[in-house]
């Protein structure tokens, strides 16, 4: 008896997968046009809705969805005609997989380009109930005939919120938010999902996106002060920081406000002012150092300021600069009010919210000094710490310390006629009265 020759292997069987005889999802739409449930998301690289063509296509695209937690929302399919499949199919599709999909009886006509009409379908569960990121994996089924089918299979990435987003108004450029309603981009909303993950209040979820921002590998003193510019550029300033983070609470529901307490450069008699500057010395979020350039500084730590020994050193140290008899520069954080108490984050700066007591939000109003000794703790709990020095036109160890600092409209690029006076450390300077003022805008 001859030997056996080997087996005969089956092309179809063996190098290549069996194509279903029926048909296969084509595409599905989340946040399609008049969705009620999902929440719209915009690319900041178009500047376009995500949801402007569907989230998911077969082979091609798996963009991410987001949902309020606890949501069943719709979605709709179009499905792609097998080769050699029927042109009209009256069947009961279905997809399992948490939390799946609802079957339902369809009547499917595929046109010219072998697709379908847009079939909605509703999950056959609620999502979770819980502030994170699902990513379900749909095992789509066509029953025809008595007879069910698999007809191919979709992952998915669905953002869940703790509540349903605030309006960008409140952060976005004021052209952004004028013909989508309510949305958000779309690395906010995923960011803000992932690192709030099974936070259960206010206060939770801004404390862990705040100890979580270095993730997002944004960094601070980019030349960006928008939310998408931020995105754009991998940063900003403090004054795209807070637009940044409020966006990031907005996108769980959550109401931040913002201000900046900007300097007050007060022209004093014999050539004395105060304050010229903040002078911070941390190097700001995901810097090894701070981004501006070396400078001279002569720092006084001892009362009374005028007799302090003065020690003059070169350090990197930010200078956030007022303007003579103007308001000017100053420094931008947030604040939650939780359980009738107020919260300071600065995403710029530091890693753990602040609480304060006896604190009351400054109106929004640019014109309207507040006061740092009428602000409850905020100077003893964040100011003191936070910024290192008031730098001003001060006498000190018998000479003058004189500010030099060029018009704005007069830019000194290479920092030449700029001299730093005396640097006081902040928390040496006298509480009485309102000699340190802030700006709440």
């Amino acid at each position: 008896m001859p030997a056996a020759g080997p087996a005969r292997i089956s092309r179809r069987t063996s190098l290549e997968p069996r194509l279903p005889s029926l048909f296969t999802p084509h595409s599905i739409a989340f946040a399609w046009a008049g969705s009620r449930d999902a929440i719209p998301l915009r690319s900041p690289a178009t500047d376009r809705l995500v949801g402007a063509e569907p989230e998911w296509i077969a082979g091609r695209r798996s963009a991410v969805a987001a949902y309020v937690r606890g949501a069943r929302p719709a979605v709709r399919v179009v499905f792609a005609r097998a080769p050699g499949g029927r042109r009209e199919v009256a069947c009961r599709i279905g997809a399992d997989g948490a939390p799946g999909i609802a079957e339902r009886t369809v009547s499917l006509r595929f046109g010219p380009d072998g697709l379908s009409a847009p079939v909605t379908f509703r999950l056959a569960h609620r999502l979770g109930t819980r502030l994170g990121i699902a990513r379900p994996e749909w095992r789509w089924h066509a029953t025809l005939g008595g007879e069910r089918h698999e007809i191919g299979t979709s992952q998915h990435e669905i953002c869940l919120t703790w509540r349903r987003p605030l309006s960008p108004a409140a952060w976005a450029e004021p052209d952004a938010f004028t013909t989508d309603g309510t949305w958000t981009y779309l690395p906010v909303m995923q960011w803000s999902c992932q690192w709030a993950a099974r936070c259960r209040n206010a206060k939770e979820i801004c404390d862990a996106m705040l100890a979580a921002l270095p993730r997002s590998g944004l960094r601070y003193a980019a030349p960006a002060w928008t939310v998408r510019d931020m995105l754009l550029k991998g940063g900003g300033y403090c004054g795209g920081w807070y637009r940044m983070f409020q966006a990031m609470a907005g996108a769980q529901g959550i109401r931040l406000e913002r201000r900046a307490f900007l300097v007050n450069w007060e022209v004093l008699p014999k050539a004395r002012a105060r304050w010229c500057a903040l002078v911070v010395g941390d190097p700001g979020l995901n810097r090894s150092r701070p981004a501006e350039a070396a400078s001279r500084f002569h720092d006084a730590d001892e009362r009374p300021i005028s007799r302090s020994p003065v020690q003059s050193v070169t350090r990197h140290r930010y200078r956030f600069w007022g303007q003579p008899g103007k308001v000017g520069d100053g420094h931008c954080v947030n604040f939650l009010r939780f359980r009738g108490r107020w919260y300071l984050y600065d995403p710029s700066f530091q890693s753990a919210p602040v609480p304060l007591t006896r604190f009351a939000l400054p109106r929004s109003n640019p014109a309207r000094p507040a006061a740092v000794g009428r602000l409850g703790t905020f100077r003893r709990d964040y100011l003191d710490r936070a910024v290192d020095f008031m730098l001003g036109s001060l006498p000190g160890d018998g000479r003058l310390y004189e500010t030099v600092h060029p018009d704005p409209g007069q830019p000194d690029p290479l920092g030449q006629r700029i001299l730093n006076g005396l640097s006081v450390e902040t928390s040496i300077v006298p509480h009485a009265g309102a000699t340190i003022s802030f700006y709440g805008v």
